[in-house]
């Protein structure tokens, strides 16, 4: 098995994921400099690259293209393969290639000027010249195969040098070319030691400039948002990669040209760059690009969907707050037109202050369609919340409809300060922790009160049973019917009446747990009513706690009379003593 082979099955060549080299957002200098960079399989230019630094070849291979080549827009160069069809169905098929001094040469006719024309224009030259030959007869001429040619990459990249591209290469493409052939030096270093013994290991040729060139400093990364292109005729072109990254702009990935320089600064990442903190999904360092406006920045940060939900924005300059009148912006207000982004400079911090968040409510138990829905925070109302589920079903209890409020902030003091007594002070704590509340739902459908919503309100509405239960000191103990306008005696007679050694009545409400005192209170559906007695112990347990309860109770007795004992003993030696001086 030969080395290359051997290489591309265990599938070491791959490809450096740019914005990870480069020192994307929020990765840190350590980060960087302590990993390795993450890779992914290589396209055909990049994969003959590398193996061509391992002594072996690939040959000849069609690129990959995006798509049908525009004739408008392609260049030709030397290198182009052409194919000329001449005659109809039986045609003849004839290469021809652009010549290194930029000539066209067809069959017995001669050449045409090509280099640096459209492929529409070479086209057009070369159909107008071989007509005269072929009068009679189709004749076309069209691109077989996109050229090779070298650009020129420089700058802050670990592989600075020439790489091959084609016409239809963008720039991204030969970065990937200068960046994988450093990760790949250390790929090729870990797959050769796992090597077996029979297989001969590959020299790896590094080229000396690239060897002596000295690392780039921890505190500096590449800028891959101030890229400068230079053409072969000087024209020049800044580009900003995560302009392309982040939004597709293919204006700032544009197609290489014979012979293009392609230079790559670098930044320091903690005084040359812009910081983008809060809620959106790329926080972090962004290099900083002459011109640069908060609106720049904040696509990058957060995409176009991500800018449209930013509400307010911070602006922080190094050294000293920002101007007032750059320090808040509206960035609705500035994607509308409606005012202008601040500019930026380097090390300017942007925090995002608030963002459009969804806020909302649940409606649970008997209404048409429960589940949780869309509210505006603190103007939505109750009554609003049942309407969007449909309203009450027939059996819902609108009496005992319980509102929790789970998302409450507010801060509750504790009642250290009050003269409440220790189970005073436990159970105000309790209540507070509760954080629910029973609602009318009766009188805010009908207008006449009405509860407003906030994020993360649960309601509950629990049906109407129609009953009213009967408990504790009766013969027969359960539910029992709701009769309208009754009170708990009637229930009381109905479940066979007191039974001996009764101390008293309790109606416990539905829902809100309040107590109405004595046989004669007035009784709602869902309402308990709690028959109490004597105390009696009528098992082994309560037996025992009786038993510990009278004896606390003596021993109470026992104690507080001692201690009056003792008060009126020392009072009578004070005054026995007041006495002996005269003073009485």
């Amino acid at each position: 098995m030969s080395a290359s082979a051997y290489l591309k099955k265990t599938g070491v060549v791959c490809l450096v994921v740019l914005m990870t080299m480069a020192g994307g957002p929020g990765a840190s200098a350590q980060d960087r400099s302590s990993s390795r960079p993450d890779m992914s399989s290589l396209g055909f230019g990049t994969l003959q690259q590398l193996t061509k630094r391992l002594g072996g070849g690939l040959g000849q291979s069609a690129p990959v293209l995006e798509g049908a080549i525009d004739p408008d827009v392609y260049l030709v160069g030397p290198g182009d393969e052409f194919s000329v069809s001449i005659g109809g169905l039986l045609a003849t098929q004839d290469p021809a290639m652009v010549a290194a001094d930029g000539s066209l040469v067809l069959p017995e006719v001669g050449a045409v000027a090509a280099a640096g024309r459209t492929l529409r224009e070479v086209q057009q030259a070369a159909v107008a010249a071989l007509r005269p030959q072929y009068r009679n007869v189709p004749v076309e001429v069209n691109l077989l195969q996109p050229r090779q040619f070298y650009v020129h990459v420089s700058g802050a990249v670990p592989a600075p040098g020439r790489y091959l591209a084609t016409a239809a290469s963008r720039v991204s493409e030969v970065l990937e070319l200068a960046y994988a052939a450093k990760a790949f030096e250390l790929e090729y270093l870990q797959a050769t030691a796992m090597m077996p013994p029979n297989v001969e290991k590959p020299p790896l040729v590094i080229p000396s400039a690239t060897a002596e060139r000295p690392e780039l400093n921890e505190a500096y990364a590449p800028s891959l948002r101030s890229l400068l292109l230079t053409r072969r005729d000087g024209a020049t072109e800044l580009l900003d990669l995560y302009r392309y990254f982040t939004l597709g702009e293919i204006e700032h990935n544009p197609y290489l040209h014979d012979g293009d320089v392609l230079e790559v600064p670098s930044y320091h990442q903690e005084f040359g760059a812009v910081r983008v903190s809060g809620d959106v999904a790329y926080p972090g360092r962004y290099p900083y690009r002459a011109g640069d406006t908060a609106l720049d920045v904040l696509l990058l940060a957060g995409g176009l969907e991500g800018v449209d939900e930013i509400e307010e924005v911070r602006l922080v300059r190094r050294g000293k707050e920002a101007a007032p009148d750059l320090m808040l912006f509206d960035v609705a207000a500035v994607r509308a037109g409606q005012a202008e982004a601040p500019a930026l400079q380097a090390g300017d911090h942007l925090n995002i202050l608030g963002t459009r968040v969804s806020t909302e409510a649940a409606i649970y138990g008997f209404v048409t369609y429960p589940g949780t829905y869309p509210i505006e925070d603190g103007q939505t109302t109750l009554k609003d919340l049942v309407q969007m589920a449909g309203g009450l079903k027939p059996e819902a209890d609108p009496g005992a409809a319980v509102l929790q409020r789970t998302g409450s902030q507010r801060f509750k003091r504790h009642p250290s300060a009050t003269d409440l007594d220790f189970f005073g002070q436990v159970y105000l704590q309790r209540s507070q922790i509760a954080n629910e509340v029973i609602v009318d739902l009766e009188k805010v459908l009908d207008g006449s009160e009405d509860v407003t919503l906030y994020n993360g309100d649960i309601v509950r509405i629990p049906r109407n049973e129609g009953t009213v239960t009967v408990i504790g000191n009766v013969p027969q103990p359960g539910y029992l019917d709701y009769e309208a306008g009754r009170n708990a005696s009637h229930y009381i007679d109905l479940a066979g009446g007191m039974g001996p050694l009764t101390k008293g009545v309790l109606v416990l409400e539905n829902g809100t747990g309040q107590v109405r005192l004595g046989s004669n209170a007035p009784v709602r559906p869902g309402d308990t009513i709690f028959v109490n007695r004597e105390d009696v112990a009528d098992t082994p347990e309560l037996a025992q706690l009786a038993l510990a309860a009278k004896s606390d109770e003596r021993q109470f007795r026992i104690l507080r009379t001692q201690t009056i004992i003792t008060s009126i003993t020392a009072a009578v030696a004070v005054l026995s003593t007041l006495k002996g001086f005269g003073v009485f």
